[in-house]
């Protein structure tokens, strides 16, 4: 029984690893950069100089294309405006939802990336979108009357997990530590669901996470039969498309872009394996 546990768990990370590589292969930065360099190595090496020109032209445009913020916004636009922000304009503790149902007891945060350099504080450890859902589950917690902290996150090799590099930077930021469990085995988005299933079971809960993973984490949740209550957050469609400037290209578009793809391309492959619904 243990020993196909084990396999089991084995199959899963080596699924897990390939997952990643694939998803690296197929960004945007991956491709245009395969697209120029073959175009490159025709226009040097061979006689295939339309080709290699056509690739060379493709390769360009489509990186302009790629690094315009109206490009980026109306790829990430679907994503964020799927579910609204949970209690946006609430200034004071409140026992129920707007719907007129009981306050969850459980805020869940989902871990989104963090540095192991042990040099930094734990706040200044966390990526830009594990930081965000932090302050937002800090934030609802308090006005939720009777809630806790659900933190998650796996250490992925590392001696510290990042459920206790969030427990830690919520501390350092004034949330009280008592108020806090952490779920610190999790590698992604479906072993958060496989754990928190565990640890929750029918209890309905506040998922915090990032405007765009919402839709793919709602999706596998639900699909495992939780009862999650969206509260998105770490907004990135912001800004106005008749900004002149936002149509020059900038490198910032082009990772916005790359979030999105990996969004789509994780539900995707969800749905595909019967993950989410």
């Amino acid at each position: 029984m243990r020993d196909a546990a084990g396999r089991i768990e084995v199959q899963e990370r080596i699924m897990f690893v390939l997952k990643k590589l694939l998803s690296a292969a197929v960004q945007p930065c991956s491709l245009l950069l395969a697209v120029m360099t073959l175009g490159l190595v025709l226009l040097l090496f061979t006689k295939r100089q339309r080709t290699a020109r056509a690739l060379l032209t493709a390769g360009l445009a489509l990186l302009a294309l790629l690094s315009l913020g109206p490009v980026a916004r109306a790829l990430v636009r679907p994503l964020e405006i799927a579910y609204p922000p949970l209690l946006a304009q609430a200034t004071q503790a409140v026992s129920t939802m707007p719907d007129g149902s009981p306050a969850p007891r459980w805020v869940v945060v989902l871990g989104g990336g963090k540095s192991d350099d042990d040099s930094l504080a734990p706040v200044q450890k966390l990526a830009e979108p594990s930081l965000v859902r932090l302050a937002e589950g800090i934030r609802l917690q308090r006005l939720l009357s009777g809630s806790q902290l659900l933190l998650s996150g796996g250490s992925s090799g590392t001696t510290t997990s990042e459920a206790e590099t969030l427990a830690a930077a919520g501390v350092s930021l004034g949330a009280p530590r008592d108020h806090m469990v952490l779920e610190s085995q999790s590698w992604d988005t479906i072993d958060e669901v496989r754990m928190l299933r565990a640890m929750l079971g029918d209890d309905r809960f506040v998922l915090v996470t990032s405007a765009m993973h919402m839709p793919r984490a709602m999706a596998m949740f639900r699909k495992a039969g939780m009862i999650p209550v969206a509260a998105p957050t770490d907004y990135l469609a912001s800004g106005e498309d008749s900004d002149m400037l936002s149509w020059f290209p900038h490198a910032h578009a082009g990772l916005i872009i790359e979030r999105a793809l990996h969004e789509y391309l994780g539900l995707f492959w969800a749905k595909l394996r019967g993950q989410a619904r």
